[in-house]
């Protein structure tokens, strides 16, 4: 059996400490590097959303519910149980703008534990 020396097994934390550390940021980042600014969308087109959801109605496993982007609030239809209320979530879907009514059409709702 071959021993490491003791600096070596430190590095060797350390190596691992950074690795986590950069993925836990990346975790972090990956909605708001994706995601698309409510007032800058178009309506028709596929985009990704993310934020904090305010409120939410469930029902016969469709959900509507509303999303704090951080710059607006968004609502959102959804085929599919919704995360709950306070949760943060990435949203994948299609941006659709009838008459005054904005609305998100969801086709995957990613549910995330925080968003930096």
């Amino acid at each position: 059996m071959v021993l490491m020396p003791s600096h070596m097994k430190t590095r060797t934390a350390e190596a691992m400490a950074v690795v986590i550390v950069i993925a836990i940021i990346v975790y972090g980042i990956v909605p708001l590097l994706v995601s698309t600014s409510p007032g800058s969308m178009k309506s028709g087109n596929t985009y990704y959303i993310e934020g904090r959801i305010v409120t939410e109605t469930e029902s016969a496993n469709v959900s509507v519910f509303v999303l704090d982007t951080g710059s607006g609030n968004v609502s959102v239809y959804y085929h599919g149980i919704a995360p709950s209320v306070g949760s943060y979530v990435l949203v994948k879907g299609t941006y659709r703008s009838l008459l005054f009514i904005d609305v998100f059409d969801a086709s995957n709702v990613y549910y995330w534990l925080y968003i930096l």
